[in-house]
């Protein structure tokens, strides 16, 4: 008889502590970082404000991109008014950097706001968002976590497929589009452009160009520009006002998180 209690208070032992290791147990997290930069618009326009409001990703169940049978979590929810004419060359705006739970995750979604605007010739005027757009917009990037794991993500504000203007009329319209992609999936071109005489030359466009897509950005005021791109093949060139660059660099090799430097230009 005492051989029996004993084994049913072992028995019983070996059940209460695996309850209770179960109860302590911590959801496993890693850390997600969304990051925004501009490709820049071109003419006369000295601010473009987007309006942010919440960032969220929809958790999935399977792997599946279609799978819809979990809820959007909000990563931030922090109303942010950022002017992407400043993010060109390097810099970005931090938009999120916070845990996130374990798993796979299908979509990622941006909400905007009531505030974004553009400037032009110092006049300001409201980006208006169609119907359609204010649930948000959302990127069909799905993407695992693993618990300590950290993930980043790029978010390429295309401002002259963004922004529409009314013919005859002072109205702009903002319909978002980004190019989203892993940070570690891409790289940098960097270098510079000057005259014949040497001095940089700011506000020159510089393209990449791959097949059909065309990533723009614009040199500061010493004439550097850099270029954030995903690992690919570009044609890389410059382009100014009645002014015309030396050279076009033809099939450049950029590879995932390498840095190319001294793509400089001279403008005649």
């Amino acid at each position: 008889m005492k051989n029996c209690l004993l084994i049913l208070l072992s028995i019983s032992l070996v059940f209460i502590l695996g309850c209770d290791g179960n109860s302590d147990k911590e959801t496993e997290t890693g850390q997600i970082i969304i990051r925004a930069f501009d490709a820049p618009f071109q003419g006369n326009v000295e601010h473009i404000f987007l309006n942010i409001v919440e960032v969220s990703v929809h958790k999935s169940d399977s792997e599946s991109e279609s799978d819809t049978s979990s809820d959007w979590i909000v990563l931030s929810d922090t109303d942010t008014t950022i002017d992407f004419l400043e993010l060109v060359n390097g810099e970005m705006a931090m938009l999120v950097q916070t845990e996130l739970e374990a798993g796979h995750y299908s979509q990622q979604r941006l909400l905007l706001g009531d505030s974004s605007a553009i400037v032009v010739d110092g006049n300001t005027y409201d980006l208006k968002i169609p119907s359609g757009s204010q649930s948000g917009v959302k990127f069909n990037l799905g993407f695992s976590i693993a618990p300590d794991e950290i993930v980043e993500f790029y978010l390429d504000f295309d401002a002259e497929r963004s922004i529409y203007k009314y013919a005859n009329d002072s109205r702009y319209i903002l319909q978002p589009t980004f190019r989203v992609f892993k940070s570690q999936s891409s790289g940098t071109i960097a270098g510079t452009v000057t005259d014949t005489s040497g001095t940089g030359l700011q506000n020159i466009s510089v393209y990449a160009v791959a097949g059909d897509d065309s990533i723009t950005t614009l040199t500061g005021e010493s004439g550097a520009y850099m270029l954030i791109l995903l690992a690919g093949i570009y044609d890389v060139s410059a382009l100014g006002y009645d002014l015309y660059a030396d050279t076009t660099y033809q099939a450049v090799q950029l590879n995932a998180e390498e840095h190319l430097t001294n793509f400089d230009f001279i403008m005649k």
